[in-house]
């Protein structure tokens, strides 16, 4: 084996993948690692390696970085992938191996982790061997996986991963069925091979398969082709292909409009200077994640509702995102925008500090990446945005983590609603409010109390928006009828778990969440073992003043302080305390104990804390 020539510039060493060095200004570029057998052989090549990049995790691709760090060269991975390259042991220990239902091929990783020198962050141009490279999502093998665009002599090169073998062929179809039997990542190659057809290559340089250096077009949609005939014997599928470059925005008024391409439904408000808003930005619909296995490589933000924005309105960037509440679905790809537009974030004060620091707390849905608040709008306070005015009101009930958000647009009254307000049998525009049933939404976890949905029924029939949209269903157009839901929403929740659990004035309990408390930051992380200083909050489960009694405590030889708090009637009251554990460990339990009196409530809330090793 030996390195061959493909085009003026670019070589091909034949390894469990292919692995191509594209000869850059300050050295070879390696894209894909194979095997590593290449390592040997780099005498052939005209200059020394500066940087390996990888286009996704499967080992036919990935084993060879290690090999390629230990000889200096710096290693790039997919941006998500960072943590399976890093440290595949952990991953390893997170999978099940024994009832398995999905078939995602992450079994297929590496076995020994891999210095990062960096991040290949999804439509950034970087710069590797002093080449300039841009990163293309292509989500297929992987939800994932990245190509990288090169511009040389011979023209527009991408290196394409997976996603394409030959014209009308991929390398092989299992690693798309996703799930039990699905075929998701089918769907998703078809829209990458989409995107590179929109990108109009030169040439393909697939990582199985071999180099297409004319008609690269043809032969994406030749693969297209084939894909589709593959999707049109499965359930949703045809449906989801349809849909592949279909950016129209879908008209609620003449200024505010529909994201379809969104998970979470993604609202657009558009301001006479030529600015958009939007409300909420989350997952791209077109391409298929995991709700099912939450972690960061099932999930992956792509851009949504730009080309639509452009084609309609000729607006290439989002001005400005409000967020309704912090959950995943909703805020994810708001670091993408940042990242890309500089996009300012705008959320309420009441939960803020959630979207800032992921790692400090556990709540449900949490996004893991940082997102920057540019603006804290206190709740019931009104902020301008060019034209438009909104207000943030208080809302629990789906998540106490949330707000209302009130303004007026087209002569019509909004409100956004979050993931408070949903049917079971919404229907369409005509259907009568009288014909349509209440669905609870409430999740107990997120935080729900029992007079969760008091705050936002009075805000709602007191404002008494024209038009009601929010995160799931198509708009609501209200009426009289709409607003007797609103109304009857407050008397079944709490008449519902009024009946079903002990919830009386008398009684001692800890809410409908049944929270005794958190402790922030939920995550720490120590060089070397000391003392460690966190907050903890609690709640008094009784009906009168009480003084609450914490510890903090660990496995043993584990040393945590306590402390004595006076606590209103049902109140959370909230102090610092410290722990200090005996030694390395690894996302290591700790919690807070509570008494009152001779009254025991045990360990009412846990963190974790990792003592020395490079990651969490």
């Amino acid at each position: 084996m030996k390195w061959q020539p493909v085009i003026p510039g670019v070589w091909l060493f034949p390894d469990s993948c292919n692995v191509y060095a594209v000869h850059g200004p300050t050295g070879m570029l390696i894209i894909d690692a194979g095997t590593g057998a290449w390592v040997d052989h780099l005498n052939e090549l005209p200059a020394a390696p500066a940087a390996l990049a990888c286009t996704h995790y499967f080992r036919d691709h990935a084993a060879g970085a290690l090999p390629a760090s230990r000889r200096g060269i710096p290693v790039f991975v997919p941006a998500y992938e960072r943590e399976i390259f890093a440290d595949p042991a952990e991953h390893f220990r997170r999978r099940e191996t024994y009832i398995i239902y999905d078939n995602l091929w992450n079994l297929y990783a590496p076995i020994q982790g891999v210095p990062v020198a960096g991040d290949l962050l999804d439509y950034d141009t970087t710069t590797l061997a002093g080449l300039k490279v841009h990163v293309l999502p292509l989500p297929g093998a992987t939800l994932t996986q990245v190509g990288l665009s090169v511009e040389l002599p011979a023209g527009r090169v991408v290196f394409c991963g997976e996603t394409i073998h030959s014209p009308g062929k991929v390398p092989r179809v299992a690693p798309y069925q996703y799930n039990y039997n699905d075929l998701g990542g089918a769907t998703n190659t078809y829209w990458s091979l989409q995107q590179l057809r929109d990108h109009k290559p030169t040439a393909l340089m697939p990582s199985l398969g071999t180099p297409i250096l004319r008609d690269a077009d043809a032969a994406l949609a030749a693969t297209q082709d084939s894909l589709r005939a593959m999707c049109d014997v499965r359930h949703g599928l045809p449906e989801m292909i349809k849909q592949v470059g279909n950016h129209a925005l879908e008209k609620v008024t003449d200024h505010v409009w529909r994201d379809t391409e969104s998970s979470s439904l993604n609202w657009y408000v558009v301001s006479k200077s030529g600015k958009a808003l939007v409300i909420d930005y989350g997952y791209f619909a077109g391409v298929m994640s995991f709700p099912s296995y939450p972690n960061p490589p099932h999930r992956r933000p792509l851009l949504h509702g730009i080309e639509g924005l452009k084609q309609q309105f000729g607006i290439d960037r989002i001005d400005t995102v409000l967020i309704s509440h912090f959950h995943d679905d909703h805020v994810c790809g708001i670091p993408l925008l940042q990242r890309l537009f500089g996009t300012r974030a705008w959320a309420a004060k009441n939960f803020a500090h959630l979207l800032e620091h992921p790692e400090a707390h556990c709540f449900p849905c949490n996004w893991p990446q940082k997102i920057t608040i540019d603006r804290r709008i206190p709740l019931n306070e009104k902020v301008q945005w060019e034209e438009y005015t909104f207000h943030f009101a208080p809302m629990t009930g789906h998540t106490r983590f949330s707000a209302l958000i009130g303004f007026e647009a087209d002569g019509k009254r909004y409100a956004h609603t979050g993931d408070q307000y949903f049917f079971l049998d919404f229907g369409d525009h005509k259907t009568p409010w009288t014909k349509r049933r209440r669905l609870q939404n409430h999740v107990y976890r997120n935080g729900a109390l029992l007079d969760g949905y008091e705050q936002s029924a009075g805000w709602m029939l007191d404002w008494r928006p024209d038009i009601v949209i929010q995160g799931h269903q198509p708009p609501f157009f209200t009426d009289a009828e709409f607003f007797k839901h609103i109304e009857q929403w407050v008397h079944d929740y709490r008449t519902l778990h009024e009946k079903v659990m002990p919830l009386g004035a008398d009684e001692a309990h800890f809410d409908l969440d049944s929270w005794g408390g958190w402790i922030w930051p939920y995550r720490t992380h120590l060089p070397k073992a000391g003392p460690a200083e966190v907050t903890v909050t609690v709640r008094n489960p009784l009906p009168r003043p009480a003084k609450l009694e914490l510890t903090l405590v660990g496995p043993d030889g584990w040393k945590g302080t306590s402390v004595t708090l006076d606590a209103p009637a049902r109140a959370e009251v909230t102090t610092t305390m410290r722990i200090t554990p005996a030694g390395p460990c690894r996302r290591q339990p700790f919690a807070v104990d509570l008494r009152i009196g001779e009254q025991l409530f045990g360990q009412v809330a846990e963190a974790l804390m990792t003592v020395g090793g490079e990651m969490f």
